[in-house]
């Protein structure tokens, strides 16, 4: 099944008429707006996409979320990026589909490493196998394949919201000749209990991962310890009082489809216990900050009905406040950071900014997994609260993550909501706990009664360390690629430079893009400059 191919692309979410329509010149060279704007010496930012633009055919959607880039080993770098698309959503609407994937998207760019500007973009997803929770066997469709107690419609063609996404890259899924080669980008749906977990291969091929239950998911994050077993991690982004993280633990094979190589079809999902700490208000109460206890993974059932696999992890497992992002240490393996973007009503975490004294606040926390071997989860863990939210900077929803090459820093993306709160990128350094912001959305652009206000609705997303594939021999800058979500209706509202097409242009680019939206290039050159300058 996962060999087979399409005669034609996927178009995900939007027709090949409307892609036609969308002509170069309806996007010809202008002022683009900036959002988002470096707020430290050493710190610059180059935007190398926007959301409307039409790049070798393709119009750049909006809600970018997660990315992942690899040298595409012709001079250039591929670059992925998930779209948080809903299937509820008007616009996107407009493209359902009852015989192929619609809703949200994975955009494939390539990006140039010469100049840092993207020459190309097209849609990554070609085919999606789905499982059959009935026959145990992937199918074409998923056409009643849905388990048992999810409604008529759930799982469907309509794939909603992916969100954070993870590009694990090729060697981490085989170990002694044993699993599968190439790469995976790994995403899924985040719209509630009975939500799906997908991997795609680096031809665009799908597969559903059953094995990783279902739940709300914002990211699947593949363990990069290398080793006979496949160790994946999926937070659940739920309710600040109904959040999970999970551990899915699988052996690689042989023989199998792609997935099935990798190990990822043949584990058990696992649910974080902290002994005697049932929700993450009580180990505030009683652990607190920069303190470590011990954490194990216990066993639930993936094979079940939504509700019944939420009852499990809920009893079962460690209740925490909307669990987001997380990402493996590069330097370190066993040691895995993630971030909750509430504290479910904290005083510590919600005090507000004194700066904002009337604009509310969480600012969640910053935790740290330190397994005893990442290849063996059942060994356990010890877990930390490195930042509660009550820190000077008075972090305001911490949402996506990214950790450092070298492992000495944690960049923090704040997701504050429809509110007066500007949305920054912080840095977290690791040695001693210290935060400084990078970078922010221009208040001129982002708070009322700016001279060139847009939303007061905005977030940047999907950041990662591109620097291995970006620095020359020689470079000692870091360099990031993330993205920007402006919550707008349609681009429009988000391009003053395109203000001025006539109105059935302005439509078909507002029903191509569903939002706003921006990719960026950050270098940093000095984090001594970051921290004291």
């Amino acid at each position: 099944m996962g060999s087979m191919k399409l005669n034609k692309p996927v178009l995900v979410g939007m027709t090949a008429i409307l892609a036609a329509s969308l002509t170069t010149s309806a996007f010809a060279a202008g002022a683009k707006p900036v959002y988002f704007v470096s707020k430290n010496a050493a710190v610059e930012i180059k935007v190398i996409a926007t959301v409307g633009d039409s790049i070798t055919g393709t119009v750049v959607r909006g809600i970018p979320d997660g990315m992942g880039a690899y040298d595409n080993g012709r001079g250039g770098i591929t670059l992925l990026s998930s779209h948080e698309i809903s299937t509820t959503a008007p616009l996107a609407l407009k493209g359902k589909s009852t015989n192929s994937v619609w809703g949200t998207s994975i955009t494939k760019f390539t990006v140039s490493k010469t100049t840092k500007a993207v020459t190309s973009a097209q849609n990554f997803i070609q085919k999606v196998n789905f499982y059959n929770y009935t026959t145990g066997k992937y199918q074409d469709t998923p056409t009643g394949a849905a388990p048992a107690g999810v409604g008529a419609g759930t799982f469907d063609w309509g794939i909603s919201r992916f969100c954070s996404s993870t590009y694990t890259e090729a060697g981490h899924f085989i170990y002694n000749g044993v699993g599968y080669e190439g790469g995976f980008f790994t995403a899924g749906e985040e719209v509630g209990d009975d939500s799906r977990g997908f991997a795609f291969d680096e031809d665009g091929v799908g597969y559903q991962l059953p094995r990783m239950g279902m739940t709300a998911f914002e990211n699947i994050i593949p363990s990069i310890k290398k080793g006979p077993n496949t160790v994946v991690i999926g937070t659940e982004d739920g309710s600040a009082t109904d959040s999970q993280l999970y551990v899915y633990a699988g052996k690689k094979q042989s023989t199998g489809s792609s997935v099935d190589k990798a190990g990822l079809t043949n584990g058990d999902i696992h649910v974080l216990n902290i002994p005697n700490v049932k929700t993450d208000n009580v180990f505030r109460a009683t652990v607190g900050k920069n303190k470590k206890v011990a954490a194990e993974f216990v066993k639930i059932d993936w094979n079940t009905t939504p509700t019944a696999y939420a009852k499990e992890a809920r009893e079962k497992g460690t209740t925490l406040a909307r669990v987001e992002d997380g990402h493996w240490d590069p330097s370190n393996p066993n040691v895995f950071y993630f971030v909750t973007t509430e504290s479910n009503k904290d005083p510590i975490a919600t005090a507000p900014n004194p700066a904002l004294p009337t604009v509310s606040r969480d600012g969640g926390a910053l935790w740290r997994l330190t397994f005893k071997d990442a290849q063996n989860p059942a060994a356990g863990a010890e877990i930390e609260m490195l930042l509660n939210g009550g820190e000077s900077l008075y972090l305001s929803k911490p949402d996506n993550i990214t950790v450092t090459n070298d492992g000495k820093y944690v960049m923090l993306q704040e997701d504050p909501g429809n509110n007066a709160a500007l949305a920054r990128i912080i840095a977290y350094r690791v040695s001693d706990g210290k935060i400084a912001v990078v970078g922010q959305f221009d208040a001129n652009k982002f708070i009322k009664g700016g001279s060139e206000f847009m939303t007061e609705d905005e977030e940047s997303s999907g950041i990662i360390d591109a620097t291995k594939l970006l620095a020359k021999p020689g470079d000692t800058n870091t360099y990031f690629m993330f993205n920007a979500q402006i919550h707008t209706t349609g681009a429009i509202a988000a391009r003053p430079d395109l203000a001025g097409r006539n109105a059935a242009k302005k439509d078909a680019i507002n029903a191509a893009t569903i939002e706003g939206g921006q990719f960026y290039v950050m270098t940093i050159s000095n984090w001594d400059t970051v921290f004291n300058g």
